[in-house]
């Protein structure tokens, strides 16, 4: 048993003695770069300009119609033409870059019982549309 003491009394000692005279490790490192001046913008998505309607009435058929000019925006993926119903509505018609126009035939029924107008918005690769502003109502 006195072997057991000896052992135990030895191996408190070591555990309160032992990091009373350790060392912790310390290390500090350091490095600097500069860096080039940089900078970070955003782009203001321009709606299609000069956006004009107009419908041409007739039997069975009328024809519906707008012209634009193309957005100075960047990254320009195509227009998309929205028709707008007085009964609220919409359909809409996907349209290369390049497009300045649209036309499309409708039945002269749909619109003499509803009034119809039409906007363009500018679509881009990064995800951002801009509409323009809405025509005046058309009927026939």
């Amino acid at each position: 048993m006195t072997i057991r003491r000896l052992l135990l009394s030895a191996l408190t000692a070591a555990l309160v003695a032992g990091p009373l005279g350790m060392t912790v490790a310390n290390a500090s490192f350091s490095n600097s770069a500069a860096l080039p001046g940089m900078s970070i913008s955003s782009v203001t998505v321009a709606a299609p300009g000069s956006f004009s309607g107009s419908l041409t009435c007739g039997s069975p058929n009328s024809t519906m119609a707008a012209g634009w000019t193309l957005s100075a925006t960047p990254g320009i993926t195509g227009y998309l033409v929205t028709v707008y119903f007085s009964d609220g509505f919409k359909q809409t018609v996907p349209l290369a870059s390049t497009a300045t126009s649209w036309s499309a035939s409708i039945s002269s029924f749909n619109v003499t019982a509803y009034k119809v107008q039409y906007s363009v918005t500018t679509q881009t690769s990064y995800g951002w549309t801009k509409e323009s502003a809405k025509t005046a109502w058309f009927q026939c």
